[in-house]
């Protein structure tokens, strides 16, 4: 063998070792997977009780910590029960009654009101809740429905991320539903047959935000909203169209493609808000109140003032502090939109159809519109 030939070997060698190095598995999680498969294949009947966590540790050379911890995933799955003193036991063959929720941000803006209204509707109806973050990832999205799918969930409501765009789970939702998995999205609703959903008259906002700044004069106006959330298309382009209908003199597109929590928004604020006067909007539509916010900040530190030099619309009715206090926006039925989301999917998990509910946001006229100053 030659010395290049060794450098060759040496080199695929330490590649195929760092591919096996990025693929390790958390030892809880294939303790996880092979008990469920263990559970699923017919090994153990309803009633049955498993190992012990000893027996547990010693077949998978795991400590006791790692076998807890995957066995007290599997009791919140409910797929199996714990009793303390006596063991664990196993619970196919009934109904779970679990069903996933995965939101696009679990701790932040009006999430955590959605799924106050859906838990609340399932606790009183008998059923519990796995609760998932999909931080604006639709791989991570995948991932966590696919544990759940794995775990035997009841059914799903799921508030897709990257919705209006091609890397959006829309067909791995699509094939679920074709497995007979029950299933309701909120806020996008991407034409599924057997899929239910829950989502806001988006096109209304964005019409009738065109609308009013016609009715206070303004004649170069823009709309600020993000590319990747269907919602947020919807919005835009209604507002755009309305906006022609209606002969605006200017009409401003200003786009981001990424988390408005980010901060992306202010990137566009301020190349909205920096044009010369002469060519400056006097109004801006944005696509929702923590884009608005973030709008406000940068005409604060440009010396503009709201509405006096620029007029603000936003969507959602948030809880963002003072600027909730003057700006007009649309208000989002937060709990209600789960209450809803969970109604649709408790009646599909027992026979009923797929219902497809469409939301009228309510428009809240506070101080932060105005007529265009000479």
């Amino acid at each position: 063998m030659t010395n290049i030939e060794k450098k060759r070997t040496i080199y695929v060698r330490t590649f195929t070792y760092a591919v096996e190095v990025v693929s390790i598995v958390p030892k809880y999680k294939i303790i996880e997977q092979t008990l469920i498969k263990e559970l699923k294949s017919g090994k153990y009947n309803s009633g049955d009780k498993l190992p012990t966590e000893k027996e547990l540790m010693e077949r998978f050379e795991a400590s006791r910590e790692t076998v807890r911890k995957a066995l007290d995933r599997l009791a919140v799955k409910g797929i199996i029960t714990r009793k303390p003193g006596v063991g664990t036991f196993v619970n196919l063959g009934k109904e779970n009654h679990m069903v996933g929720i995965i939101v696009q941000q679990i701790t932040s803006y009006i999430f955590p009101y959605i799924v106050f209204g859906a838990e609340d509707y399932l606790f009183r109806n008998g059923y519990k809740m796995l609760l998932g973050n999909a931080s604006e990832d639709p791989n991570k999205e995948k991932q966590v429905i696919g544990e759940w799918i794995e775990s035997g969930v009841t059914g799903l409501i799921i508030d897709p991320v990257c919705s209006a765009t091609k890397r959006a789970n829309k067909e791995y939702v699509e094939s679920l539903v074709k497995e007979g998995i029950k299933i309701v999205l909120v806020h996008s609703d991407w034409n599924i047959n057997g899929t239910g959903s829950v989502v806001l008259d988006d096109s209304y906002g964005g019409k009738k935000a065109a609308e009013i700044f016609h009715q206070f004069g303004h004649k170069k106006v823009a709309v600020l909203y993000k590319s990747i959330h269907l919602p947020s298309v919807i919005r835009a382009k209604s507002f755009v169209e309305r906006a022609n209908e209606l002969g605006f003199e200017k009409i401003y597109e200003k786009s981001f493609n990424v988390s408005e929590f980010t901060g992306a928004p202010m990137q566009g604020s301020f190349e909205l808000l920096s044009l010369p006067k002469q060519l400056r909007p006097t109004a801006i539509f944005c696509y929702n109140d923590a884009t608005a916010l973030q709008l406000q900040l940068v005409a604060k530190r440009l010396g503009l003032r709201i509405p006096e030099d620029v007029s603000v619309i936003g969507f959602d009715d948030a809880p963002l502090g003072d600027f909730r206090e003057t700006l007009t926006t649309f208000a989002h039925p937060k709990e209600d939109v789960g209450k809803k989301a969970v109604d649709i999917l408790l009646k599909m998990i027992h026979g009923g159809r797929a219902e497809k509910i469409i939301l009228q946001p309510e428009l809240i006229e506070r101080s932060s519109v105005s007529s265009p100053s000479e």
